[in-house]
This record gives C-alpha cells, structure tokens and sequence, in this order.
C-alpha cells in the first residue's frame, strides 16, 4: 500500500514538473484577454489564476516561483479591491512582474523533482497491540480493580510498577492507553512521564486516575498529557467505553476524508497525503456535485478550498451548514489566502479550521486527525445515553432499519431482543433511584462487555434496553437470551445487608419472516409483554401468523 502511494506521488511531480510551462502559459494567455477587455470580472478570472500557480508550485517544492508568483498575486489583490481601472503604470508594473514570472519558470522546468516520502517514518500500533493497556501503579491497586473488567472486554492489561518499567515496555510494544495512578507518582516522576510519551511518534494516550479530582490534581495531568481522568473507585464500564472509543477510532475505522478542490493535481496531492497516513479520501473536482457525494461517501471530514471556478468554499459551506444533517461535520479551509479578516469571514460562515498553502504534510495530517477525532467524539455523546453510554432510543432504531437492510440484502437472517427488568419500579420505589440506577448500570455492563462485537446496545427507554444481532436467527437468538439470563444471575444486588431479587424479560423478533422496522419492534414488544404475563423471567420469541 505504501509503495503504491509513493508511486502515484512520484506521478503527481512528474505530471506537475511537465505541466508547469502551460500553466505559465495560461497566466500570460489570461494577461492578454484581461489587457483587451479590462474588467473585475477577468481581473478576478488572472488572479485565481495567479493564486493557483502560486499554491501548486510551493506545494510542488518549485518555492522561487512560488515567491515569485506571490509579489504578482499580492499586487492584482490590491487591484481587485482598490477596482482599479487599467492605466499604462498597471500595464506596466504587471509586465515587469510576468517577466521575472516566466524567467523563474525556466528555471524551475530544469529541476528534477523527486519525492521518497511526505511524511516523516512513524511507528505504527500493529494489530496485536490495539487491545494493549498498560497500568502504572506503584501499589499495583490499579491493575486489581480493573483487570476483571478489561480481560472481559478483550483488552491486554499489563501491570508495571516504575517509569523505567514503562519506557521498556514502550520501545518493545506501544499500547492502545497507559493508565497511571498519580497519587503514586512524583512530580519529577510526572515530568519524566511527560517525556516518555513526548518521545512516542506513534498514536497511544494517557489515562490519569487520582483520589482527587480537583482543578489543581487535573492541571497536573493535563501537563503530563493526560487524555482522560477518573476519580477512584473508578467506572470500569466508562473506562471499557472510553477504551473502545479511542481504540476504534484509531485502528479500526479510519476517518474518511472528503477534499474538494477544482484543482485536480492539489486534491490528489493531499489525498495521498491523508492516505499515507492511513485515513480513507473521496476527491470532488467540482464543487456543484458535493451534496451527492456527501451522501454517497459520508465522510467525517471535509477539506475545502475557498477559491473555485464554480463557486467559492465560502458559499459552498453555507449550503451545506443548512442541511441539518450536516451542521456538525467539520470544515477545514485549505487556501493560499491570508488575509486574516477573510479568514475569519470563512470561519464564520461555518468553518472549523483555516489551513494556508503550503502547509507541511504532517501539519495537514494533525490538522485533519485532530478535527476528525473530536467530531467522532461529539457524535458520539449525541447518539450515547448519559447514564449507560449505550446507544440511545434515536440511534437504536437508525440500527434497526441499517441491519434490516443489510439482511435482506445479504439473505442472512437478524434477530431484534427487547429486554425489560421485571418490577423495576418496585426496586426504585421500595430502594431508592440510586439503587434502580445501579441496576441499570450493572445490566448495561453485562450488554456492553458480554456480547459479540458486532452486536448493538441500547438503552430503549427507562428500564428497557434492546439489542440487535446480525447475523443470527430464531434460535440462536434464543440461546442468546439463555446466556443473558446466566450472566446476570451471577451479579448479586445487595442493600443494607439484603440481597434484592433481580430478573429480567425478554421478548424476541427476527427477519426473516418480518420485513419492516416497524413490525420487528412491534413484534418484540408484543413478545415481551406476553413472556410478563406468563409469569416473567423468561424470553419468548414472537410467533409469526
């Protein structure tokens, strides 16, 4: 994969280096229209022109052209907004700059450019070390309260009690997350903590937990480069989440990148860019087709330049902010403007970012990463529910039509299981709420750390949850419910001394023989209620008439 982009990046300087003489031709062709027939219209038309030889050849590494091209961008700028009106002093200076414009070229043509790489050699999480924690704690108190909880969710925990333990550890494998106990370190040992993972060229974060969950104890590790902090006892269920999150984003799913540019060699340059860095791109030349391809490729980013034929980035984003669905996915303006006021006019249309040509690869790269991830975990707080970080009712049933589809797509059966927990009510009247929503939590744990991957989780609403599994029928969705029922029998519910009788029913839908949304919910519904009425904990699946 890497020796295939380095190939289309080689292709990309060798086209540009063989193209360069008739972009500079163009210009002069743009010089002669605009001298004939002097109007905003065609000044604005010479100066795009201008401003994209002056991007692609800095990008191209042609820098002397770039700097040279830039004195004549600037001065038909301060053209355009003075709306000067042609005199023989224009004419003249605008010569002299084309001069020097087209002496530079002829330079630059006698280069040879060549590209290794574009971005520096980094190391790589490989596959067996997505699911690598490791837990730095003098004590080793850590590593006991979350070993269970961890091992059950598929993560390789690794306990180590010094900083000399952890840089070890580091250059033979990196791990998905350190978690470090604070209270057990130094300040110096903070420090050296700090310059461990500095030294990391690799993706791994850093999991602080602490007794004191203070603004002075969180500044702490924020300067040690904390990513997460949780106070003790901690939620082991909200650190698996957590975990997840950051292991899926960075390993499973790469972000995909859309970049729009109606300069076909630019946008293909920093889709190679993007793809060198592992992330998946879709490049639109035309900006007029962007609502169709944001539906089609359903990007979590978008790269944007301001100045195109057919209609400027600016206006662009405006379009696509009033589309609701597309009010929170991030813009980053890429262009060689840097005019600060305009800038902010563009951020203020609904930009997230401004990027100036040239920009260094790897600055793209954390750019777009950065952008990426924090969207990733925006949306997922919105589809999330607060207390059991399980789907909420909303996106639950966005899953259902998905597998659905995906089913009758692929002929492989999918089975939807509404769980209810019996008498909940009872619980919070007779216990209290904090004692209804530890239950919840408990239930939402086993859901969550207990079944397959693939399977998905939510909460339906109050004590309900449902779970869709693909890939799984009548009665296997049945066996489902049996393990279920024997992993949460094993959980003890004790208050004031009193152990409180817990159980849970369940009702069964699957497709085939349903063939709508609407009628699997229906039916599972209707199944619960009827396993209520047989008495409870039990799951029975929905009888097709």
């Amino acid at each position: 994969m890497e020796s295939l982009i380095q190939e289309k990046l080689q292709a990309l300087f060798v086209d540009y280096a063989k193209q360069l003489p008739q972009q500079v031709q163009q210009i002069d062709l743009h010089w002669q229209i605009l001298r004939a027939n002097w109007s905003e219209e065609q000044l604005a038309n010479f100066h795009r022109k201008v401003q994209g030889l002056c991007g692609s050849s800095a990008i191209y590494g042609y820098r002397a052209l770039s700097q040279m091209g830039h004195q004549l961008e600037t001065y038909l700028k301060v053209l355009i907004e003075k709306k000067s009106i042609f005199t023989d002093e224009i004419e003249g200076e605008i010569k002299v700059l084309l001069n020097e414009l087209n002496t530079t070229s002829l330079l630059a043509e006698q280069e040879s450019p060549y590209i290794k790489s574009l971005l520096p050699p980094q190391k790589k999480l490989g596959v067996e070390h997505k699911r690598l924690v490791y837990a730095l704690d003098k004590t080793n108190s850590l590593y006991r309260e979350v070993a269970v909880s961890l091992s059950e969710a598929s993560y390789t925990l690794f306990p180590l009690e010094d900083l000399a333990g952890l840089q070890n550890a580091m250059e033979k494998s990196l791990p998905i997350v350190t978690l470090v106990d604070v209270d057990t370190l130094e300040s110096h040992e903070l420090q050296q903590l700090t310059e461990i993972y500095n030294r990391q060229e690799a993706y791994s974060s850093l999991f602080c937990i602490t007794n004191n969950g203070d603004l002075a104890t969180r500044l702490k590790a924020v300067r040690a480069g904390c990513r997460a902090f949780f106070t003790k006892p901690i939620d082991t269920f909200h650190l698996v989440r957590l975990l997840d999150q950051y292991s899926g984003a960075n390993m499973d799913k790469p972000y995909r990148i859309m970049i729009v540019d109606d300069s076909a060699s630019l946008a293909e340059y920093h889709a190679l860019v993007l793809q060198e860095a592992g992330m998946v791109t879709k490049v639109v030349n035309n900006p007029l087709t962007v609502m169709e391809a944001l539906g089609e490729f359903q990007p979590d980013l978008l790269l944007m330049d301001i100045y195109m034929s057919e209609c400027t980035g600016i206006e662009l984003a405006a379009i696509i902010r009033q589309q609701t669905i597309y009010t929170s996915i991030p813009i980053i303006f890429l262009s060689t403007e840097n005019d600060r006021f305009k800038q902010f006019m563009a951020m203020n249309i609904g930009g997230d970012d401004f990027l100036v040509k040239p920009i260094l690869p790897q600055h793209l790269v954390a750019a777009v990463k950065s952008r990426a991830k924090r969207s990733a975990i925006l949306s997922a707080l919105m589809t999330r529910d607060s207390l059991t970080e399980l789907y909420n009712h909303t996106t639950i049933l966005q899953y259902v039509e998905v597998e659905l589809r995906r089913a009758k797509r692929t002929g492989i059966p999918m089975s939807l299981v509404i769980i209810d927990i019996d008498h909940f009510k009872t619980i919070n009247d007779t216990h209290g709420h904090l004692v209804g929503d530890y239950v919840i939590k408990k239930l939402s744990e086993l859901l969550a750390l207990r079944l397959r991957k693939t399977d998905v989780v939510g909460r339906y609403g109050g004590d309900e949850f449902a779970i869709i599994l693909p890939d799984t029928d009548h009665k296997s969705s049945l066996e489902v419910c049996q393990h279920i029922f024997t992993m949460f029998s094993e959980i003890i519910f004790e208050v004031e001394g009193k152990i409180i009788p817990v159980t849970l029913s369940m009702g069964v839908a699957s497709a085939p023989p349903l063939e709508t949304a609407d009628t699997m919910i229906a039916a599972a519904d209707e199944a619960l209620y009827q396993a209520k009425r047989n008495g409870r904990n039990q799951a029975l699946h929905h009888k097709h008439k």
